[in-house]
């Protein structure tokens, strides 16, 4: 096949460029921290932090936790502890902090995947494997000291 071939041109064309999906997931992730802390911000700021309701306030008593200490053991005081924080995230300024943490930790795995998805330079550090540890001239492993002179 010759390089004026359309098939051969269409294929190097749509070769994946890392350099590209590079810049796609700064992007993603540069749009999720925006996007995520500007939905954070809206939230704290309309939230409605109201007393808690009557059954809230059933389910902080020491008697409920002493009855289901009865039925289930500490085990499940623990797991209806677990489930009332895990409840309380999604309500009020709490949820505007927990939106605002999963749109850093989001943006944050984005510029993970940006970074990954760059190759390295040929002969960097990362490209160059030892064939024997030994004769590596950057590592100096325990004791071992530098004898030229």
């Amino acid at each position: 096949m010759s390089s004026t071939d359309p098939h051969v041109d269409d294929a190097h064309a749509s070769a994946p460029n890392p350099l590209r999906w590079r810049a796609r997931f700064r992007f993603l992730g540069a749009a999720a921290l925006a996007v995520g802390l500007f939905a954070a911000t809206l939230i704290y700021a309309f939230a409605d932090d109201a007393a808690p309701d009557a059954a809230a306030q059933i389910a902080g008593s020491r008697v409920y936790e002493y009855d289901i200490e009865r039925i289930g053991g500490k085990s499940a005081v623990y797991a209806v502890r677990f489930n009332q924080w895990l409840a309380s995230l999604w309500h009020g300024t709490t949820l505007a902090c927990t939106v605002a943490v999963i749109a850093i930790a989001v943006a944050a795995m984005c510029l993970l995947a940006a970074r990954l998805a760059t190759p390295h330079a040929p002969g960097s550090r990362a490209d160059r494997i030892p064939a024997d540890p030994a004769h590596d001239d950057d590592h100096e492993g325990p004791g071992e000291r530098d004898h030229r002179a």
